[in-house]
Parts: C-alpha cells; structure tokens; sequence
C-alpha cells in the first residue's frame, strides 16, 4: 500500500507539471483562433465575382465561360436539375456536411440565376474562407451550369484548401442523384 501511494503522489506531480505546458498550449491557440477571427475581413458579396484577384495564390475558380483560375482541370458542374433544386442540394451540403454558413442568396429573374455566398472555416485554425456559387442554365441546353469560386479572406496562399474543397464539391454533385428537371427556377 505504501508503494501504491508513493507512486500516485508521483504521477500526481507528473500530471501537474505536465498539464502547465499544454494549457500554455492551448490557450495560445486560443488567443491565435480570436485574432484570426478579430482581424480578418467580413464582406458581404451580393453578385458573383467576374474573376478571381490578380496573381492570387489563394483563390480557386472553376467556370464554364473561360474565366477559371488554379483549377488545375476540374470541370464546372452540368447538372439535369433545377436552379433551385442545385442552389438547395449546394446549400445544404455546405450547411449539414461541412458546417458552413450561407451568407447570402438569392435568385435574379432578370438573368435566371442564382447566387450563393458562403463562409467556411478551415479546420484547426478556423481561418474564413468564402465560396460564392452561380447557378444558371447554359445557353442552348436544358442543364443547369454552375460555377464556382472558393477563395480565402487572409493570406497569400491556401495550402490547397480551397482546391480542395471545390474538388470535394464538384465530386459530390456528380454522383448526386438529380431529379432529371430542365433548367428553370421552381419554388
């Protein structure tokens, strides 16, 4: 009994001493994650961007009009669906399965599309990322076309995340099960 006592005495210290250096740790992953969310910029984008920035080492596009950019040959989704059926199915996915948040939706009678524009958070960090999605029907064609862009609010580069999380979406949309509707916006 008295060994089983010194040796919980000693594990007690070990514990204390080593809980110090982790909650060190985590606390200055903590002030890290609130300065990342402090500092980094929050618009609200209301109408598809026409291209990504210039030179952008952090920013992904994928589009059907020629406009893509560090897509490295992912080809923009062409869907047997609704524009709203694609604007839901895209929005819940982001929403459920990845934890994103619609900012922004809307649909424009004038040009029969519609526009999403939705933050995501990068994993450990929490860095904010945008993703604005155009859905619409392509010229001549019963099939919705949607694309696509995913680029990040701070830094220069994107470790691939945003290739990545476009390449991820892109692969679900093709094996969705689509309903087989013409282009059109229904409610």
């Amino acid at each position: 009994m008295k060994n089983w006592c010194f040796l919980m005495t000693k594990f007690r210290k070990v514990i204390r001493k080593s809980s110090k250096p982790i909650l060190r740790i985590f606390i200055l992953w903590g002030v890290i994650v609130l300065t990342i969310q402090l500092i980094a910029p929050n618009p609200l984008v209301e109408l598809m961007p026409e291209n990504c920035p210039e030179n952008s080492g952090n920013c992904v596009r994928v589009a059907y009009d020629g406009t893509s950019y560090r897509y490295n040959n992912l080809d923009p989704p062409l869907i047997s669906a609704s524009i709203s059926e694609v604007s839901d199915v895209i929005s819940n996915w982001f929403s459920n399965e990845r934890g994103g948040k619609i900012l922004f939706s809307n649909f424009d009678e004038d040009s029969n599309a519609n526009f999403l524009h939705i933050k995501e958070n990068t994993n450990f960090f929490f860095f904010p990322d945008d993703i604005f999605v155009k859905s619409n029907c392509l010229e001549d064609s019963n099939l919705t076309v949607v694309t696509l862009q995913s680029q990040s609010r701070l830094g220069n580069g994107d470790l691939g995340v945003n290739f990545e999380r476009l390449s991820e979406l892109i692969t679900f949309l093709d094996n969705y099960s689509w309903s087989g509707k013409n282009c059109s916006f229904d409610n």
